[in-house]
């Protein structure tokens, strides 16, 4: 009896040692094929990426004007478009990303401001919808450092901190700490000034920085009247010339 069980022995062994075989070649497939890098659209992706940044830029712009329209226009749009990226390029970034551990879930945080801040506009609350928008800078900022391609628009980014910074110090009265920043604007400015120009660069460019530099300026010389009342409006200035360069050549996403 035993004896006549060995052929369907020996044929059971060789059964299973072909489907091995067979789940082996088949997984090695399955890994070659995943380990192929995916074609990355370089041109559709940087076109995205504009498209994004200009409803961002519109989107603060539009926020802190308290156009509720507008706002809801240029939000909607931002989150459609970084959504777009991160499921289309999440997984498969462009050479520029390409070596970023960090980039998949950078570009999901990027859609989760987005969504916040609509989701606050939707609320009815237009001013916490413009402060939701305000990581999105410092999220850029830290991916193109990190991966070397800090622009003209990354600059702005660092120059506005310090800016914000002086001016509510402006508003608290401590002429000294707005003195303390006036260098720091000084220098931050020229980098924004002796950086590559924006392809956005018109005929109007290096007028539109140099009221920076006279709003800079001016606020400078009126810390010495002590006139609280000069130096806040003075601040204030500043921040409105920057929102023009802003407004016109900013680039925060990219």
């Amino acid at each position: 009896m035993k004896l006549k069980l060995l052929p369907l022995y020996f044929i059971l062994i060789l059964i299973t040692c072909l489907v091995a075989g067979c789940v082996d070649e088949q997984t090695k497939n399955e890994d070659d094929t995943n380990t192929v890098p995916a074609t990355v659209d370089e041109a559709e992706f940087a076109q995205i990426m504009a498209e994004a940044n200009s409803a961002y830029i519109k989107a603060l712009v539009s926020t802190s004007q308290k156009n509720t329209s507008a706002s809801e226009a240029s939000i909607n749009l931002l989150v459609e478009r970084l959504t777009y990226v991160s499921e289309t390029y999440g997984q498969a970034p462009p050479e520029m990303y390409a070596n970023d551990k960090n980039w998949t879930g950078e570009i999901k945080r990027a859609v989760l401001i987005a969504a916040y801040s609509q989701e606050m506009l939707a609320s009815g609350d237009i001013e916490a919808a413009h402060n939701a928008l305000e990581p999105m800078r410092d999220l850029f900022f830290s991916l193109h450092e990190r991966n070397g391609v800090i622009h003209m628009g990354d600059l702005l980014t660092v120059f506005h901190a310090s800016m914000e910074e002086a001016i509510t110090f402006a508003n608290a009265n401590d002429t000294g700490m707005v003195a303390s920043y006036i260098p720091t604007l000084e220098e931050e400015w020229q980098d924004v000034k002796d950086s590559d120009r924006p392809a956005s660069a018109d005929e109007e460019y290096d007028q539109t920085l140099a009221q920076v530099d006279s709003a800079i300026g001016v606020l400078n010389s009126s810390l010495t009247t002590g006139d609280s009342a000069e130096i806040k409006t003075n601040a204030e200035n500043l921040r409105l010339a920057f929102a023009r360069v802003f407004a016109k050549y900013g680039v925060v996403i990219s």
